[in-house]
């Protein structure tokens, strides 16, 4: 990798936890590998992310950081949680988007930093506004096209105060990349500059052996912060039953007891029940890579339901790739340009009658999933990794802090 030049200081922004965006640490990861002084503004607001993001911080001492957590675990936080939700009462995009804007506005405007770099909408003015104010360079980080993320109506709520936000900052940004080349293209024709794509991938894994499945049930898996709706996992359980043959469902996420009963009796509505369901409870970011690699197909099920959900690749994919998985997944605009260019990785299904012939031929040939396992290590190891993808990221912020800013 690529040196930064100059003693370089880099601000991070995001509204959330550091658990809960893998993209963040990466990035930090590939500044401070690269010579940056890493600093990190963020918030906290789940109970058992809190420990997942020190264990973050504690594997990483040489960043600084300045949190705020909300999450009612105590009074200081049940404090911090009631001026955060009067302060979003105000009536003004940065606020309502995210309910600890002047607080972290007011950390990141105090913090030297040579390069503010904002992720998730909620930090993207926060970022421009700190640059302007110390006269320095700031980028932004699209993980998503985010004006479009839980809707295309145009009247929605969050589409219209995401749009506003992107609309006021995105033309102030030094920079901004992006997580796919569909993602790249949508920004590109709204903003008409150069935005690079840098794919979601992860650092390499190292597996000693990739587990071949001869005898046993199809060990599928998925994975989210939270098992919910719009997530394609009634299809899944659907083909599971639909092909007559018995295999594991592993998911693993934040679930309220409601959903998890209505995915139960998806599953027990059928006849011939084959497939076994199970539900485990979220792990720390270092730890999926390990449980991930036990399973042997990894499901990418997004529903098209909006957009972004059609044009984004999702950390579960490459993770899945990481690991050693067969990968299947469902044929959005982005999925079915990642298969196209990666079709060793794994097959893409159009709906639940082909996820069903799918699932049936991994099952049958079981020497093509042990060979589709392998491929798909393969290509994380030498294609989708980190190590490669960084270095286009140290180029972006060379590139940026050797040219003058970006302003109109």
């Amino acid at each position: 990798m690529g040196k930064v030049q100059g003693d370089i200081k880099a601000c991070l922004i995001t509204p959330g936890h550091l658990a809960a965006n893998p993209r963040v640490v990466k990035e930090a990861m590939a500044l401070s590998l690269a010579g940056v002084q890493v600093h990190l503004i963020f918030t906290q607001y789940v109970d058992y992310l809190i420990d997942h993001d020190q264990q973050i911080l504690d594997n990483n001492p040489e960043w600084t950081y300045q949190s705020l957590n909300w999450s009612c675990s105590s009074l200081l936080s049940k404090i911090n949680r009631t001026i955060g939700g009067l302060l979003r009462l105000i009536p003004n995009n940065n606020t309502r988007i995210n309910r600890n804007f002047l607080w972290q506005l007011k950390k990141a405007t105090a913090y030297p930093a040579d390069i503010y770099i904002g992720h998730n909408p909620g930090a993207l003015p926060i970022a421009v506004i700190a640059a302007k104010k110390n006269k320095v360079k700031c980028g932004f980080d699209a993980e998503d096209f985010h004006r479009n993320e839980t809707s295309d109506d145009e009247n929605n709520e969050d589409v219209k105060l995401k749009t506003a936000i992107e609309n006021a900052n995105i033309p102030q940004l030094d920079y901004i990349m992006a997580a796919s080349p569909q993602i790249a293209e949508k920004y590109t024709a709204l903003f008409d500059r150069d935005i690079p794509t840098i794919l979601n991938v992860f650092p390499k894994t190292h597996i000693n052996t990739i587990i071949n499945n001869t005898h046993k049930p199809l060990q599928l898996f998925w994975f989210s912060q939270t098992i919910g709706r719009n997530r394609g996992l009634e299809a899944i359980i659907e083909a599971i039953n639909m092909s007559g043959v018995q295999m594991e469902l592993h998911l693993l996420g934040k679930v309220s007891e409601t959903y998890k009963n209505q995915l139960l009796a998806v599953n027990n509505k059928h006849q011939q029940v084959t497939a076994i369901v199970h539900f485990h409870a979220p792990v720390p970011a270092e730890k999926i890579f390990e449980l991930t690699a036990k399973f042997d197909i990894g499901l990418a099920a997004e529903p098209g339901f909006s957009t972004n959900n059609k044009i984004a690749l999702s950390n579960k994919l490459f993770t899945y790739i990481q690991c050693g998985l067969a990968t299947v997944a469902s044929n959005t605009i982005a999925q079915t340009w990642f298969m196209q260019q990666y079709p060793e990785t794994g097959r893409l299904y159009k709906d639940t009658a082909e996820l069903v012939n799918i699932l049936l031929d991994y099952h049958n040939n079981r020497e093509l999933l042990y060979q589709t396992k392998n491929a798909s290590y393969t290509t994380g190891q030498t294609q989708l990794n980190w190590e490669i993808e960084s270095k286009k990221l140290i180029e972006v912020v060379n590139k940026t802090l050797a040219t003058p800013k970006w302003t109109i």
